[in-house]
């Protein structure tokens, strides 16, 4: 996965070669994309991220 990549943009060969990293950025997660609904502890990874409601 590309830095300035956004999950939103993975395809599925994507997603199985960067699957580790995508644990990490999706583990405890404080933000959600408004348009495909994929999370992300930080909102650089989202194309439209909208932050969570708290717990």
């Amino acid at each position: 996965m590309k830095p300035d990549q956004k999950l939103c943009q993975l395809g599925k060969k994507e997603i199985e070669e960067n699957l580790a990293t995508i644990a990490e950025v999706v583990s405890k997660p404080k933000q959600i994309c408004k348009n495909c609904a994929r999370v992300s502890k930080k909102k650089k990874n989202l194309c439209k991220p909208k932050k969570l409601p708290l717990r």
